[in-house]
């Protein structure tokens, strides 16, 4: 007996409940077309399983409002079958996490970070689920990116983590007993996806979230299948999945498909995010964009950006003869859309920087220096949040070399990077052997903090964690510097395997 299963699946919505514009301005997502296009195929379909890989709520205008309530009531709406934690749904902290979880009426799901169970959160999600479809039993378990760093306070000095070889020993061959197939829904990032379908080949799907990293096809990894989608559910993963007794699932089918005005908005998801809308506050216009800031994954951590000058451009101007650089990790850019050229409102400040944490001043050395800028290009040619971008620098990195390789547990280098075969600052040519060569650095919070794996700021000299927050500076710079033109300066050149010279 062959059954037919579609699951649909998305990740990283991050509170877009509307259509976010594209690099042609058409418009992408939301709620209200997702719905329309889920309904369709359950309509066809008698087997589906709908999935979510976390990271619902926050980044988002109304996350700032309503701390994620219509989130969950339109996912409660859609009746998902299972969502994976994601590192910002705790963001608000844990009171607001746990009402949240409450309100779901869907099983969230996280294997490798609990509680105690005596603790709000203790018994909060679910390690796995078991789904019967039609006689066949698909379990379903969630992953979670354990770095302690992503999570509040409240949050990551309670957590319990466990570790993925432990899940790898332990989790996934309890249910490879239970089940004929196995799904990972995870919210590990893309390397994380690729490391654990590495480490073990007893996993027949992993549906991927975190990273922004939208896999267009089935990327296979040890024979097994990851797949991801495109972050503010802009798009949605469709698989067709043959399931047969005692054989191996079969994946016959994958598509990605674009959530674009050709689904018609569902009347009854248009009218609730209406009475949502209606009760914002009113929006402020705080500047102009003379140029577009392009803030997708695929734009702003492969290389210089619009989107990353603009953030470190507010940087320098607003600190002055005090810095010498300024640095900001990619994945503190949100929207991952195009903001257009023109009026730039209150609104498109928090979607694009949703933190509003202070800047992080210190003082670091060349070789230090050096530590940070082979970190920003060790995962080129995947564009991950870790690339660093900067203003008061020229770099040159050659990919093809040897990547910096780090021990996060230890907080170390395990192997040194040697791919920044070229530096400068202020036309000068940077000796990173220098020791006695130090810079007054500002950079965001997170990375300031040691946060991305750029621990070596930890070590740095005389650390402000500044009074002013950064989504203030970049309000300040906009009112008082508009229109904002922001050019590519060619600071940063990445030599390539397929442009390199022999």
């Amino acid at each position: 007996m062959k059954t037919k299963l579609i699951i649909l699946h998305n990740n990283d919505t991050h509170g877009a409940l509307k259509p976010v514009p594209t690099s042609t301005y058409e418009t992408l997502g939301g709620y209200a077309r997702r719905a329309t296009f889920i309904r369709q195929e359950r309509a066809k379909h008698e087997y589906l399983l709908l999935l979510d890989a976390g990271d619902i709520y926050q980044g988002s205008r109304y996350w700032h409002k309503f701390k994620g309530v219509p989130d969950i009531k339109l996912m409660n709406m859609l009746n998902y079958d299972a969502v994976a934690l994601g590192n910002h749904d705790a963001d608000g902290g844990i009171e607001i996490l746990a009402k949240r979880l409450h309100e779901a009426n869907y099983p969230v799901l996280c294997a490798n970070v609990t509680f105690p169970d005596n603790h709000i959160l203790g018994k909060a999600w679910h390690s796995h689920i078991i789904k019967n479809i039609n006689d066949f039993r698909i379990a379903i378990f969630g992953l979670l990116i354990k770095s302690r760093e992503l999570y509040p306070t409240d949050f990551r000095s309670v957590i319990q983590i466990t570790i993925i070889n432990e899940i790898i020993q332990n989790l996934i061959p309890k249910l490879r007993k239970e089940a004929d197939m196995l799904i990972l829904l995870s919210h590990l990032g893309h390397l994380g996806d690729m490391a654990i379908a590495q480490a073990t080949d007893n996993i027949d799907l992993i549906i991927g979230g975190h990273s922004h990293t939208t896999l267009n096809e089935i990327l296979w990894v040890n024979d097994t299948p990851i797949v991801r989608a495109t972050s503010g559910s802009k798009r949605m993963g469709r698989l067709e999945i043959i399931l047969e007794k005692d054989k191996p699932p079969t994946l016959t089918d994958y598509q990605l498909i674009d959530m674009d005005s050709s689904w018609h908005d569902a009347p009854d998801i248009t009218a609730e995010i209406k009475k949502w809308d209606s009760m914002l506050p009113p929006s402020e216009v705080l500047g102009q964009l003379h140029d577009a800031l392009d803030s997708r994954s695929e734009i702003k951590a492969g290389g210089e950006s619009r989107a990353a000058n603009f953030f470190t451009n507010a940087l320098t101007t607003y600190f002055g003869s005090k810095i010498d650089i300024a640095f900001v990790h990619t994945g503190t850019l949100r929207g991952d859309r195009i903001f257009s050229p023109g009026d730039f409102t209150n609104y498109d400040l928090i979607e694009f920087y949703p933190f509003n944490m202070p800047p992080t001043f210190m003082e670091i050395t060349a070789p230090q220096l050096k530590i940070m800028l082979e970190r920003g290009v060790s995962a080129l040619l995947h564009p991950v949040g870790i690339f660093l971008s900067y203003t008061g620098l020229k770099i040159t990195a050659d990919i093809s070399r040897q990547p910096q390789i780090l021990n996060p547990a230890r907080n170390s280098v395990i192997t040194h990077g040697q791919r920044i075969i070229q530096a400068e600052h202020r036309g000068q040519s940077i000796d990173f052997e220098d020791e006695q060569l130090t810079f007054k650095v500002a950079m965001d919070d997170y990375i300031g903090r040691g946060g991305a794996g750029y621990f070596i700021t930890k070590h740095g000299k005389n650390i402000q964690h500044l009074d002013v927050c950064m989504g203030d500076i970049l309000e300040w710079y906009l009112k008082k510097h508009s229109p904002i033109k922001i050019d590519i300066e060619g600071k940063i050149k990445i030599i390539s395997p397929t442009n390199k010279r022999e």
